[in-house]
């Protein structure tokens, strides 16, 4: 009768661990998941084309063959359709192709008294700083992490202030400005 009730007490102890468990499972596969909402932050730069359409439609348009040597296509699309959490209400996004990769992906707001980009690179990067907060403030700051080149910045541009955060590494930093980047018709 002593280990009858020694084995019933071990299953509950069993089933009350396994239960803790589960639950410990679920709570971890939710806060990874919103910290993964924004479906951007999962290309990285560097990304073939025939894998980063999987997150980005719109490159199913690029065609190789119609780009001049050395030049770079940038397509532009809503932060709201890939970061459906993070308050990208006037967000653009510019994903920038060089070689058949992605060679930068960039937020652009032409609202920066919200402080989207703000918000959103402080959440999900590195923390600008309280003053980039700030309506009025302009300048560029560097958040980079070892190869990867990110600049959160605000700017003054036909009298407005626009807000944005630019993401490349050190081997594509040469083909995201410039002449040579040609606007995408999709």
């Amino acid at each position: 009768m002593h280990n009858k009730l020694i084995e019933k007490y071990c299953r509950k102890i069993n089933i009350y661990k396994m239960k803790k468990l589960i639950l410990f499972l679920f709570l971890n596969f939710l806060l990874l998941n919103k910290s993964l909402a924004c479906e951007l932050l999962n290309v990285p730069i560097g990304t073939p084309i025939s894998k980063a359409e999987q997150t980005f439609s719109f490159l199913t348009s690029y065609d190789p063959a119609s780009i001049e040597e050395k030049s770079s296509v940038k397509y532009l699309d809503h932060a709201a359709d890939y970061c459906e959490n993070d308050g990208f209400d006037n967000t653009e996004i510019e994903v920038i192709v060089y070689d058949s990769k992605i060679a930068a992906i960039n937020f652009i707001s032409s609202d920066a008294k919200k402080n989207e980009i703000y918000n959103f690179t402080k959440a999900k990067i590195s923390d600008p700083g309280i003053e980039a907060q700030k309506n009025n403030w302009q300048g560029v700051v560097d958040l980079s992490i070892g190869s990867l080149f990110i600049t959160y910045g605000k700017y003054l541009k036909r009298g407005k202030i626009y807000e944005s955060l630019e993401i490349t590494n050190d081997q594509m930093i040469n083909y995201v400005y410039g002449e040579q980047v040609t606007q995408a018709i999709w």
